[in-house]
């Protein structure tokens, strides 16, 4: 789990998996500019004092920068369970299974409570390459829909989900 002031690095991650993958998804405008200040306010908040026990957030680092993290919210909703809220992985970084590695990790972390619910996430309708890595990793398309995005869009996007963590553990399985 980082600490709390380590949050800017979180973001930063955050920021350039989203300006790698999403470009041509969401807006240019929001991509080169306003995403910067709305994904830092989101992480200052969330590492803001006491990280709540309910937030499941593992990095993985190079011995110098974060290359790939995992954020869960444990019992997020009574009907899905668990949201897997974010994984991403540095874009050069991608297709290395660091992205399993640090997800099988905060699967574990599920507190025994939240331990047999399902797990799910939401990916843009755009978004094959994690589309593909969901289904690679066990994920069941449960329902299309359509989501609000920061940058003012509403966008269809699928929803994906596991029936507990350890479904998603096994499914994660990094071959030896």
């Amino acid at each position: 789990m980082p600490n709390p002031a380590e949050w800017r690095a979180v973001a930063a991650l955050h920021i350039a998996s989203w300006q790698s993958a999403y470009r041509g998804m969401l807006s240019d405008g929001y991509l080169d500019e306003a995403i910067h200040a709305e994904r830092e306010g989101v992480w200052k908040a969330r590492f803001g004092g006491d990280l709540r026990p309910d937030q499941i957030v593992v990095v993985a680092d190079d011995g110098r920068d974060f290359i790939a993290f995992a954020c869960i919210l444990a019992g997020h909703d009574p009907r899905w369970g668990s949201l897997i809220d974010n994984v991403h992985v540095r874009p050069d970084r991608k297709r290395t299974g660091i992205g399993r590695r640090v997800l099988a990790e905060a699967a574990a972390r599920v507190p025994q409570e939240h331990g047999r619910m399902p797990l799910h996430l939401t990916v843009l309708e755009a978004n094959r390459p994690a589309q593909a890595a969901y289904e690679r990793w066990g994920g069941e398309l449960a329902e299309h829909l359509e989501a609000d995005l920061p940058d003012g869009q509403r966008l269809p996007v699928r929803r994906y989900s596991w029936a507990s963590p350890d479904a998603l553990i096994a499914a994660l399985r990094i071959p030896t």
